[in-house]
């Protein structure tokens, strides 16, 4: 018998999964309370996993301290019949170009695998005759993982992305513990199955690539013969349609490249392949692009604030990752308050998921506030130094941490910062992060080829205290925690923080508070008593084409293998030069 059916809703250990594509996740709750969440890549250290997020699951029940015959629900974040036929009916829609989607369809097969995917939780973890099975549609699950994180009692709900059982964009109003759908747009008028596509073109990796473009965005200039202005019509609404002649990822495998057409490139240039150089009429394309994203997310956000007149709006789903487009929806979107969830790509919807359960099919009550985004592992001090003794670095347990990390960073030392519970989602957020001097001429160069050895148009991001933020950047408002929002750097500091400034005068910046963040609030304070400026580079902890670092060991190969200077992890500081 189900240990569910002798517990109180808010009693139920609920796990949300994230599955069937890249990004797998797992989530844990506690009737509506979030325990755990934790993207796959983390765990097996594959960047983007697409694996059945099992070795999630098991860190969920470790931080829980349960066992797996503790749980009493399991929800997955996609509906297996809903994205057959989706597929299916696609298919026959698009004949006889689609033909080849019968030939090579990874998703329809991995959607039939999906069926056993029960199977792969009771080879891993044992019995399942108890656990009570749940599906939730896709973007419900990303309208979920928004809303019901968000401050909002009552919210209009924005979600985009490039597919889900074939739909693309929902709008929906959250209000208390429910959410409705008002209507939806269908794939392929997608706008992110568009920047994936241009992505792909410009000699990116689709999927993974995206950002990258928006940085190569800032790059690039007007050009009046190349805009993507009638890529996508936009009508009365909300509605859009994608000039189709343009693309093929509609009649292609998921999983494939060439998703531009002839014309397209007739128009805009031959495919790049990857590795070959970067022009500028490749920047100019991938301004463009932004243009575009930018023009149809304010469409979408209008149309939305006039369908249902509430001043909030929530919004999750793989474009509300586009930092310039968030910014311009936040500016002219019409909504007065937006809150956009930090884990808004696919990981993020097995957090949705639960929640969704939790709140929406169980009726548990909601306290609306903004709920934290680390949400991962933590590791004790304890196990820390077991690690370094292992590893057999020099280390030491400064009395001051702060201060002394400060004067480091002050003296161009490029550190890496490992502290407290993991982020979930793409961003790292003060917790898995390289920290640098943004003020030392070369840094941005020394970032990206010496250490993280990507792509050198690439921009940094900084972190600041929250109530120095206006002083060197043009913040739309007061806290933007999450680095979710490109903002101008006030002009006059664009010369001294050339780390941080991208070429288009921008940065993504990143607000933290006393409050939640008193070790790297502090750190700021020190680094500005030896530079005059609180304001610190931010990077991912991570080398190239590899996820965020999890756990100590993982820290401790990093820090080895990028050559950074300095590694403060926990209370600990390891440095060849102490």
């Amino acid at each position: 018998m189900s240990p569910a059916l002798g517990k109180l809703p808010s009693e139920r250990l609920i796990l949300g999964l994230g599955v069937f594509s890249h990004d797998t996740s797992a989530a844990l709750l506690r009737g509506s309370e979030v325990l755990f969440a934790s993207e796959q890549e983390r765990h097996d250290r594959i960047k983007h996993s697409r694996a059945f997020p099992l070795d999630s699951i098991a860190a969920a029940l470790r931080h829980a301290g349960i066992s797996f015959s503790d749980l009493d629900d399991v929800v997955i974040n996609y509906d297996p019949t809903q994205l057959v036929l989706g597929y299916l009916r696609h298919v026959w829609r698009f004949l006889p170009g689609s033909l080849r989607m019968f030939f090579e369809p990874l998703r329809y097969i991995n959607v039939w695998k999906s069926r056993g995917y029960k199977h792969a939780i009771r080879e891993r973890f044992g019995d399942i005759s108890h656990l009570r099975w749940h599906a939730v549609r896709h973007h419900l699950a990303h309208a979920a993982s928004a809303f019901f994180r968000s401050p909002f009692e009552e919210s209009a709900i924005l979600t985009s992305d490039a597919l889900g059982e074939f739909e693309s964009v929902r709008f929906a109003i959250g209000k208390g513990n429910r959410i409705k759908t008002i209507r939806s747009i269908f794939y392929p008028h997608s706008l992110a199955a568009v920047y994936s596509a241009i992505t792909d073109h410009l000699g990116f990796e689709i999927y993974s690539g995206e950002g990258k473009v928006m940085g190569l965005a800032g790059w690039g200039k007007d050009d009046p013969l190349r805009s993507l202005d009638n890529a996508i019509r936009l009508g009365s609404d909300g509605e859009m349609e994608v000039d189709l002649e343009l693309f093929r990822y509609h009649v292609l495998p998921f999983v494939h490249h060439g998703w531009t057409s002839g014309r397209f490139a007739a128009q805009f240039g031959r495919r790049r392949e990857m590795g070959e150089p970067l022009r500028d009429s490749h920047a100019n394309l991938a301004h463009s692009l932004q243009n575009l994203s930018n023009k149809v997310t304010v469409h979408l956000c209008k149309a939305l604030r006039h369908a249902t007149g509430i001043p909030n709006l929530c919004y999750a789903g793989g474009s509300a990752l586009n930092g310039y487009s968030n910014t311009r929806m936040l500016i002219d979107g019409g909504f007065g308050k937006l809150y956009v969830q930090p884990a808004a790509n696919d990981a993020g919807t097995a957090l949705g998921a639960a929640l969704y359960l939790a709140h929406h099919t169980l009726g548990l009550p909601r306290e609306p506030h903004e709920g934290s985004t680390f949400l991962g592992p933590a590791f004790s001090e304890a196990a820390i130094e077991v690690v370094l003794k292992e590893s057999g670095v020099s280390y030491r347990r400064p009395a001051d941490l702060a201060s002394l990390v400060g004067k480091r960073l002050a003296a161009g030392k490029i550190i890496g910062w490992f502290q407290g519970r993991l982020e979930f989602g793409p961003r790292a957020l003060g917790h898995r992060s390289i920290l640098a001097n943004p003020e030392v001429p070369g840094m941005q160069n020394r970032l990206n080829l010496e250490i993280k050895k990507r792509e050198p148009f690439r921009p940094f991001a900084p972190i600041v205290p929250i109530e120095d933020a206006d002083r060197f950047f043009e913040m739309p408002i007061a806290s933007l925690p999450y680095m979710l929002f490109i903002v101008s750097v006030r002009s006059e500091w664009r010369a001294r923080l050339p780390a941080i400034t991208h070429v288009d005068g921008t940065t993504r910046v990143q607000t933290v508070t006393k409050h939640d963040e008193p070790l790297l609030w502090s750190l700021l304070r020190a680094f500005e008593r030896e530079s005059g400026i609180p304001v610190l580079v931010n990077t991912s902890f991570n080398g190239p084409g590899e996820p965020i670092v999890c756990s100590p060991d993982d820290a401790l190969r990093s820090f080895r293998r990028l050559g950074l200077d300095d590694l403060v992890i926990g209370p600990f500081l390891v440095s060849g030069e102490i």
